[in-house]
């Protein structure tokens, strides 16, 4: 009997190899299985999402509203050219006419893939089109004369009821899309749903496996090295993770349970002021009071903005936090040039809207009063009223340059026509135009040799020096002398323009010559400007290789200096 269980333990062995082989195989194909099933699940979705909503849904939603634009394009010139009979004022008909047309050709194609859709194209194609037949005659009344056009005036409101009902049309169809979308959603959730049973059932298959095979081990050896690895593991991924945080640009800071800090990196230690020796074992409560007001924002919903006082000023930081058992993570983004340039273009709208507001409103009630057929002949009154008319016109037109001229420098574009010119001359030209608009109450004295070259723009330096002139005549509401010199210190060209005005104050002469900025932001002094005089005027200057700078007192005046070199750069 020994001899027969000796032969057979051989057997045995084998057959536990062979057994644990087949196990192992049968998991590897049972993981292979579920790997298969997540690319094939990953690419039904995907084909889903493409078919429905990249082939359909975008396309119908973007098609439609792309004809609402178009459509409020066509009424918006026509209205124009009814309100002023000015032809002009069709180029934005014309153009969203085309456009209006590729659109509607785009709808009917899109209807191949989904004919339910074609009777609402149809719908919305006919409403189109009795739209645009009203809008022309809407044109062809204006165009036959005065009478015409007050007909023309006359029929607005059935305009805009045709319009209603085109609106209503094309919502219908982005409610369409609304619905691919929808029925896609579906489709996907029902295809994850039957991949992750099946999933499932095939993990669960593998699990069985695994842990028949994990009984066989010898389990005490198993848990020993498994838990080397586990603490291996984890000292390897806190090391890296550490390391990491050391070179990320957020603050990170880990706080305990207790409020105390336990983490600081090195951008929390440059970003507030703090470093980290002085912030560990610290509560955070200390470092960071200004979390305080925004606890209940973080724990609603994990981020929140707080502006944090550091050597006298004020930075933003977006500030999100994850809380764990043992304590929480904060990290905070310093989002202090966002939140300035966010306000600076706030401030630029409010300014435009009220610069722009005044002369549109100028213009208009002039060219009301010029248009009223019941108004007697008044020849003296049709002069001052185009006068005005001309004025305000040309005020737009120079806030709209500097808007221009300012996109222009952001983006490199602007070009310099370098020429010789002779400082004197532009002075005299400059102050020549001032004193035909200026009031008795100011003076303009040049005080400037006649021998002063330069090299630079010389359309583009007037432009400066009458910006600075003009700021002048501004902020100096109770009149005075407005001086600008011409000297040559250092072998440079000197141009100043002195004002006896207002002046600023020390903490503005830092930020005049920035965008948008102004000194008067609210506009309590009555002073307009759109923020952008100084910014280019100073660009253009430093373009020309010179410099401009800045004395003032307030009550008592400002000095504008622009140093420009003798002779041009090589």
């Amino acid at each position: 009997m020994s001899s027969g269980a000796s032969a057979r333990r051989p057997d045995s062995g084998l057959v536990a190899r062979r057994r644990t082989r087949l196990a192992l195989a049968t998991m590897l194909g049972l993981l292979l299985a579920i790997t298969a099933a997540g690319l094939f699940t990953t690419y039904r979705l995907y084909r889903s999402a493409e078919d429905r909503y990249v082939k359909e849904a975008f396309p119908l939603r973007l098609v439609s509203r792309d004809l609402l634009v178009q459509m409020l394009d066509e009424e918006t010139g026509v209205r124009g050219y009814v309100i002023s009979a000015d032809p002009a004022s069709l180029q934005p008909y014309a153009g969203a006419r085309t456009r209006f047309a590729a659109d509607l050709a785009e709808l009917q194609r899109l209807t191949v893939r989904r004919p339910e859709i074609a009777g609402q194209v149809q719908r919305t194609g006919r409403l189109a089109h009795s739209v645009d037949a009203y809008l022309r005659r809407q044109i062809v009344l204006v165009r036959s004369g005065r009478a015409g056009q007050l007909r023309a005036q006359s029929h607005v409101l059935g305009g805009k009821a045709r319009f209603d009902r085109f609106r209503a049309s094309a919502a219908a169809l982005g409610n369409h899309a609304d619905q691919i979308v929808a029925e896609a959603e579906r489709e996907q959730r029902h295809t994850f749903w039957r991949a992750l049973a099946f999933v499932l059932l095939l993990a669960a298959g593998a699990a069985a496996i695994g842990a028949a095979l994990l009984a066989q081990l010898p389990g005490r050896l198993h848990d020993l090295y498994r838990r080397e690895q586990e603490a291996r593991q984890r000292a390897e991924r806190g090391d890296r993770a550490s390391r990491s945080l050391e070179h990320v640009q957020e603050a990170v800071v880990l706080v305990d349970a207790d409020g105390t800090v336990r983490y600081w990196n090195r951008a929390a230690a440059s970003n507030l002021g703090v470093s980290e020796e002085a912030a560990l074992g610290r509560p955070v409560a200390a470092l960071l009071p200004e979390l305080a007001g925004v606890e209940a924002s973080l724990a609603r919903a994990g981020t929140a903005q707080v502006p944090v006082q550091r050597d006298g000023a004020d930075r933003w930081f977006a500030v999100s936090e994850s809380r764990f058992a043992d304590g929480r993570v904060l990290v905070l983004r310093n989002v202090t040039d966002e939140q300035r340039l966010e306000r600076a273009r706030a401030e630029f709208l409010a300014t435009a809207s009220h610069e722009l507001r005044t002369p549109l409103a100028a213009v208009y009630g002039a060219v009301r009063t010029l248009t009223r057929v019941d108004r007697p002949a008044d020849a003296d009154m049709d002069r001052r009223l185009l006068t005005m008319i001309e004025e305000e016109s040309e005020r737009l037109r120079g806030i709209v340059e500097q808007i221009l001229v300012a996109s222009q420098l952001d983006r490199g574009r602007l070009t310099l026509d370098r020429k010789t010119c002779e400082l004197r001359q532009l002075g005299e030209s400059v102050l020549a135009s001032a004193r035909v608009r200026a009031a008795d109450k100011y003076t303009f004295v040049l005080d400037a040799p006649g021998d002063v070259h330069v090299e630079c723009d010389p359309a583009r330096l007037r432009q400066v020096l009458a910006n600075l002139v003009d700021n002048a005549l501004k902020y100096a509401p109770d009149g005075g002398s407005i001086r600008l010199r011409v000297s040559e210190p250092n072998g440079h060209a000197r141009i100043e323009v002195e004002d006896e005005g207002i002046g600023i104050a020390p903490e503005a002469q830092q930020r005049v010559f920035e965008k948008f900025y102004r000194v008067d932001p609210d506009m309590h002094t009555g002073v307009g400007g759109s923020g952008l005089g100084l910014f280019i005027s100073r660009e253009l200057v430093e373009q020309m290789g010179g410099r401009m700078s800045l004395r003032s007192m307030p009550g008592v005046g400002s000095t504008f200096v622009i140093d420009l070199p003798r002779e041009a750069h090589p």
